[in-house]
Order: C-alpha cells, then structure tokens, then sequence
C-alpha cells in the first residue's frame, strides 16, 4: 500500500512539473512592452499625431494622451499577446538572427505552422533583441458574422537600455456578411 502510495505520489509531482512549463512558455511578451510603452508616453506627456483614412474619408488630429488614452490607441497590439496562450504553443516556429533586406537590422520571426489568428510576427532589432526597432504582426479573424485582417506594425527608437515608441501604422479590412467590405489605415507619429 505504502508503495503504491509512493508511486502516485511522484507521478502527481511529475504531472504537475510539467504543467508548470508548459504555462510557463512564452514566445514573447507583447503585454510587458505595451505596459512599458503606456508607462513612458504618459510620464513624458507624449504627444499623438494620428492620420486616419477609413472608406476614402480622411481625418487628421494631434492630442496629448493620459495613460488611459494611451491605453486605449495601444489595445490592438495587446491582441497580439495571444500567441503565447498554451493552445498556439506548439503553432509556431522562432527564426532568429535573419538579416534584414531592407535595413541593417536583424529580425528574429514567429511564424504560426497552424491555424492561428496571428500567422505571423516579426521583431527587428539591432544587435541584440532588446533593442527592438520595430514590430510586425498580422491579425486575422474569421466567423460566421464577418472577416476581418490588420497589418499592425510598431516602431521604435531607443533611450539608454529601454524602447519607446515612435508611431504605429495599422491598416485593415473588415468584412461584414451582407455588407461591403470596409479598408482603413491608421497612421501615426509620436511626439
């Protein structure tokens, strides 16, 4: 009986070391940097110069964001942070250090081998990750009511060991059953 006892009690221990990894993994954290990034921009009271072209219409506005505006222009990219939930652990494949064509940067790539609704991320850096210049991600989304895709892209520059955020460009298409179909782009600049 003791014996027995023994045995369920490390294969118990077993089970729930490697459920510990495996929450544990993550591709990387988009939830940290866009934290980061609101942190920053509303301590230095940044400003937002935002371009927005939906359906042939245009408009223009620059505003200075507290930490819940920020919040709010910066929730798209938190979207992202799903490649690291435990069902699309296994979806993607990391390349790193691939040398960029068009810039001396290098890009390190998570690329989904499955049904994902993030087929793609892609990180470029100089030297060493941490000094990320920009972020590109695709984000699509399908279901019976509609379809929709956005290119989200986030660019960078760097103060002494940190990122901050210089802009972002997202630009989409929504599709809507029974209903045309709806482009936009979003172009900004940080101030």
């Amino acid at each position: 009986m003791r014996v027995a006892l023994f045995f369920i009690f490390i294969g118990l221990i077993a089970i729930s070391c490697q459920k510990q990894k495996v929450q544990g993994k993550r591709y990387f954290d988009l939830d940290s940097l866009v934290n980061a990034q609101i942190l920053y921009l509303s301590k230095t009271k940044a400003s937002l110069k935002k371009e927005v072209i939906f359906t042939e219409k245009s408009s223009a506005s620059t505003n200075i964001l507290d930490s819940a505006a920020w919040s709010y222009e910066l929730d798209v990219f938190r979207q992202l942070d799903l490649i690291n939930r435990p069902i699309y652990f296994d979806v993607y494949q990391v390349k790193d250090g691939i040398k960029d064509s068009k810039s001396n940067l290098l890009v390190r790539s998570y690329e989904a081998d499955g049904k994902s609704p993030v087929p793609y991320l892609r990180l470029f850096y100089q030297g060493t990750p941490s000094r990320i210049k920009k972020l590109e991600a695709l984000y699509s989304e399908t279901n019976s009511l509609y379809s929709s895709q956005r290119k989200l892209e986030m660019y960078f520059d760097d103060a002494p060991g940190n990122p901050y955020l210089t802009g972002f460009f997202i630009e989409g298409e929504q599709k809507m059953i029974m209903s045309d179909s709806v482009h936009y782009t979003i172009r900004t600049e940080i101030q």
